[in-house]
């Protein structure tokens, strides 16, 4: 009789063969699986290997151009001639009492060289710079501060210089006397009561050339020194003639005052529109001035003449001057008949000893050296 099958015994071996198997099974799979991917990281290294670096082009080379060089430095040249030294400034507390170097000087006129025109308020220098200044008896050639400004009229002739058909009979020459008198006395009576030049500019032929006076000393002498003196000799004969002044100035001092002065023919001067003197050789002929009794008195008493003019002077009206007050100042000085002729024009202060020649703005060197040159008698009158 045979042993009896038990189911669990037979089946423990069977399960663990099969195991076995399965294990075996995984190693080989699990060998094939690396050696196929160390296979596969072989090829592609392979291929990284052999395939050939790719080329890359290079771009293309542009010719660049050089920067243009810097400009050279200026050129520098050296001076053929040491340079004159710069001016320097002229810095003064009243440039009117300022010296100008006088180059040239006698009676009649004085030229300054290196001179400058002069303009703007009182003290002060402007203007162009001139290359000489002319001085005469009838004023300087360019305006200065305080200046007054002068033309010369010629009775004769019309506005365009055509000679005057009612002054045909008693010219050139000293035929008619009298009646040349009457005639600028109508002529001056008019002008001297209101000073309206241009009156004057629309009846009567004048100089080109003005001139500029600060201070009216003219000593007797010939007719011909005016026209001269204006740049009008040959165009304006020396009679019947008229200079007339017109401006303003600023006095350097405060007090009263008065004018003194002779002429001939004709000197009669307004300040601020006032009549204060007529020094005319004939007395009431060319304005409507009277003088004061107490000056006339005075006069007569103690007669006084100065500058070559004969016929004693003349003691004006008394008036206020301001100091740094701008004043108006008209003159007018005329030449009637022809011949000889002269003006002078002081001025004393009351209560103060002596006279001194009247000016506009202060004496400078030259002018003293030229009032003095002019006659003995301006150095008393000049401080």
């Amino acid at each position: 009789m045979s042993t009896p099958h038990n189911d669990q015994a037979l089946g423990a071996p069977l399960r663990s063969k099969k195991k076995r198997s399965a294990v075996f099974i995984v190693i080989v799979a699990s060998v094939l699986v690396h050696v196929l991917a160390g296979l596969g990281l072989a090829a592609v290294k392979i291929i990284e290997v052999l395939q050939p670096e790719p080329e890359f082009e290079a771009p293309p080379i542009v010719e660049m151009k050089p920067p243009p060089p810097p400009p050279p430095p200026p050129p520098t040249t050296k001076r053929s001639q040491r340079s004159l030294p710069r001016p320097q400034p002229l810095a003064v507390k009243n440039a009117q009492n300022t010296s100008v170097p006088a180059i040239e000087m006698n009676a009649a006129n004085l030229t300054v060289g290196g001179g400058r025109g002069f303009g703007g308020g009182l003290g002060d220098i402007g203007g162009a710079v001139a290359d000489s200044l002319r001085i005469t008896s009838f004023g300087f050639d360019r305006a200065m501060e305080g200046t007054l400004e002068g033309t010369l009229y010629d009775f004769k002739k019309d506005e365009q210089g055509q000679a005057l058909s009612n002054v045909k009979r008693f010219v050139p020459g000293r035929a008619g006397y009298g009646v040349k008198i009457r005639y600028a006395s109508d002529i001056l009576k008019s002008f001297t009561g209101n000073f309206r030049k241009d009156a004057l500019d629309r009846k009567f032929f004048k100089s080109e050339t003005l001139l500029y006076g600060a201070y009216f000393i003219m000593p007797n002498g010939r007719a011909s020194a005016a026209p001269k003196a204006f740049k009008a000799e040959g165009v304006i004969a020396p009679e019947l003639i008229c200079a007339a002044y017109t401006g303003t100035y600023r006095p350097t001092k405060s007090g009263r005052f008065r004018l003194f002065g002779k002429a001939d023919d004709v000197l009669v001067v307004r300040i601020n529109g006032r009549t204060v003197l007529d020094a005319s050789w004939y007395k009431s002929r060319f304005s409507r001035w009277n003088q004061q009794a107490s000056s006339k008195s005075k006069d007569e008493k103690n007669p006084q003449s100065y500058f070559g003019l004969i016929p004693p002077g003349v003691s004006g009206n008394w008036f206020d001057l301001t100091e740094g007050r701008e004043t108006q100042v008209e003159i007018v000085i005329a030449e009637v008949p022809g011949g000889y002729f002269g003006a002078y024009l002081l001025i004393e202060e009351e209560g103060q000893p002596g006279k001194q020649i009247f000016t506009t703005r202060p004496l400078s060197d030259q002018d003293k050296a030229f009032l003095r040159k002019s006659h003995p008698d301006a150095a008393q009158f000049i401080n």
